[in-house]
């Protein structure tokens, strides 16, 4: 009897690694053509600016390249595609830094694997307001609560210990909003703020850009699902080294990235152009962890984190983010060439060196695009 159980047992067991076998072979594992294997990915609405790696990867084939067909859904903020990737419906999500944390937070099973890019949005208002202490009692608009820029919104009003209101709407009406007097103003990922200068609605100007609200902050990042990351990693590996190759070829042609930025946006290639050094792609895209730590801590104290859901900070932001992926094939992808290097990126308020900025002890290159800083101001 004994022996007929346990002959059981191992026939179970076997069928259960032949058919998680088969399973592997036929969905994890990606070839190449022919018989891609199907890859959801997701982004923001007209968001190419900080998510170009997707677009880069799709007009140079790195998709197919690396054995993927590329199934793309488009979200109009960052907590709404998090919920789209909670309910298993995309696999790869580009998306912002606090919507991923807070999504993590929640308990969904995401990992931010790689920068897509830094700072990158800004306040835009009203002429009539020109200062920040004009804010107060007014109303701004924002792109959706849980967003990077609702986070932003919060940040101003304890950084300059004022009250206005937080009005939500979809990145592209914003600017209607605006132009019909029903906000005073509003913070968005470029080019839809400065979209408003360029017009000139209102005597609209930027009052404040994230740069000088949280310097050098982690802005969108390359999430994938947690489950490959640990059972599955040649498949993230893919996945980061078509981004990679995209963000190289970004650096590497800045021009030719504004031009697709704005047919993929469908918005002005003049404006685009105008708004391209706000965006920062800081080369390998490893993910900020110290931004990402302040943002987390500051989505506790606004309440929109539960702190019950976070008890161990450094232990929660070590499983959110790995950049291991990136580490490793950085050593494999050439650096983007003819680029600047740099080794300082913070600022008086946050202390910040790269050396804190890739998470190792020494100053190493990293590559940024040429370009003027942002004047935006006016």
């Amino acid at each position: 009897m004994k022996r007929r159980l346990a002959a059981v047992i191992i026939a179970i067991v076997t069928i259960a690694a032949i058919a998680t076998g088969v399973y592997y072979l036929l969905y994890l594992i990606p070839t190449g053509p022919p018989g891609l294997t199907k890859l959801r990915v997701g982004h923001l609405l007209a968001d190419q600016l900080h998510q170009p790696g997707w677009v880069v990867a799709k007009e140079e084939n790195y998709f197919a390249d690396e054995g993927f067909e590329v199934v793309h859904s488009e979200y109009p903020y960052g907590s709404v595609e998090m919920e789209h990737f909670a309910a298993g419906e995309i696999d790869v999500a580009y998306v912002g830094a606090v919507p991923l944390l807070t999504a993590r937070a929640a308990g969904v099973d995401v990992i931010a694997v790689a920068s897509s890019n830094t700072e990158g949005s800004s306040i835009v208002v009203a002429g009539e307001i020109q200062n920040v202490a004009d804010l107060a009692g007014k109303t701004i608009g924002s792109p959706g609560i849980g967003s990077i820029q609702d986070y932003m919104l919060d940040r101003v009003k304890a950084m300059y210990n004022i009250t206005f209101n937080v009005h939500r709407a979809k990145v592209t009406l914003l600017i209607e909003k605006f132009s019909t007097h029903e906000i005073d103003g509003y913070i968005a990922w470029e080019p839809h703020a400065t979209h408003a200068v360029v017009k000139g609605i209102r005597g609209a100007h930027t009052l404040l850009t994230s740069h000088e609200i949280l310097e050098g902050h982690q802005c969108c990042v390359v999430a994938v699902r947690g489950d490959w990351v640990r059972e599955a990693p040649y498949i993230v590996r893919r996945i980061i080294r078509w981004h990679m190759k995209a963000m190289r070829w970004v650096l590497e042609h800045p021009k030719e990235a504004e031009a697709l930025i704005a047919n993929y946006s469908k918005l002005p290639i003049e404006l685009v152009e105008r708004v391209y050094p706000i965006a920062k792609y800081p080369y390998p895209p490893l993910v900020h962890v110290n931004s990402c730590r302040i943002m987390l801590e500051g989505q506790i104290e606004a309440g929109k984190i539960k702190s019950e859901d976070v008890p161990d900070k450094e232990k929660f932001l070590s499983k959110a983010i790995n950049n291991s992926f990136v580490e490793s094939l950085n050593e494999e992808l050439k650096p983007p060439t003819s680029l600047v290097s740099y080794c300082e990126i913070g600022g008086p308020a946050l202390k910040w060196s790269a050396s804190a900025f890739v998470e190792t002890p020494k100053c190493p290159k990293i590559f940024e695009r040429q370009g003027p800083k942002s004047t935006t101001h006016g």
